[in-house]
């Protein structure tokens, strides 16, 4: 998997503004974050990274095992728990009902932030544009870049960390799977994932700044130490 562009993301980050904001159904406002200004645009069609983002993905569909296939459909949910393998047994719904709302209202919060850069550049899925590539994973209804799945799997990974830095290696490891099994799907190109990945970072970090959610967050982590047994 490529490496984050570290310094295209120190950059973003240096964008933060020196205030809260206070959305009242998010966290965040799209105000505040637009994607459509922050991120690069996807690669053409037609052009070399067009092509090299293509050419991986038929090098992962040819070389993908039914167990992998499996996995990658498994982690189609986005959901919180997913991260389950790497957290304990306990962490589970049922158990962790205010933790369940709480990583609820975060993904929301990141959909909301992503959906108008979905729409900006509208890339067709890699399945669209070439009918060699065979999804394994159900085919999304939405435009390809970026991946809100891969967002979803960034934001989710460094707010679980914050509560568990404990785990933090491993939860971190974890999300890498999640990102990679939307290119295993063969429903995101490399690309798609490596703005999720940037996007997700970026929501990460304004959500660690508005007051609404540290004040959720210290109440959704206090529920998961005390069911996973930490102090």
């Amino acid at each position: 998997m490529r490496l984050l562009n570290r310094s295209f993301v120190v950059f973003l980050l240096l964008l933060l503004p020196l205030y809260a904001w206070s959305g009242e159904t998010h966290f965040v406002t799209r105000e505040q974050v637009d994607f459509s200004k922050l991120l690069p645009p996807p690669p053409a069609l037609g052009s070399l990274p067009q092509k090299q983002d293509m050419d991986t993905l038929l090098t992962l569909q040819k070389d993908r095992t039914p167990a992998m296939e499996a996995f990658a459909k498994a982690d189609a949910e986005r959901s919180v728990f997913r991260f389950a393998d790497v957290v304990g047994e306990n962490f589970t719904p049922e158990k962790l009902p205010q933790a369940t709302a709480f990583f609820n209202a975060v993904k929301d919060s990141a959909d909301y932030l992503l959906g108008p850069a979905k729409e900006h550049w509208n890339r067709p899925r890699p399945y669209a544009t070439n009918p060699e590539i065979h999804p394994c994973v159900p085919k999304p209804g939405n435009a390809s870049y970026p991946s809100g799945h891969s967002t979803f799997g960034t934001v989710t990974s460094i707010v679980l960390a914050n509560m568990i830095p404990e785990r933090q290696t491993e939860i971190y490891a974890r999300a890498e799977l999640y990102r990679e099994n939307r290119e295993i799907g063969g429903v995101h190109y490399p690309t798609d994932v490596e703005a999720g990945r940037i996007a997700g970072t970026v929501v990460a970090a304004f959500l660690f700044q508005d007051p609404a959610f540290q004040a959720e967050f210290a109440k959704a982590k206090a529920e998961v130490r005390g069911v996973l047994g930490l102090p």
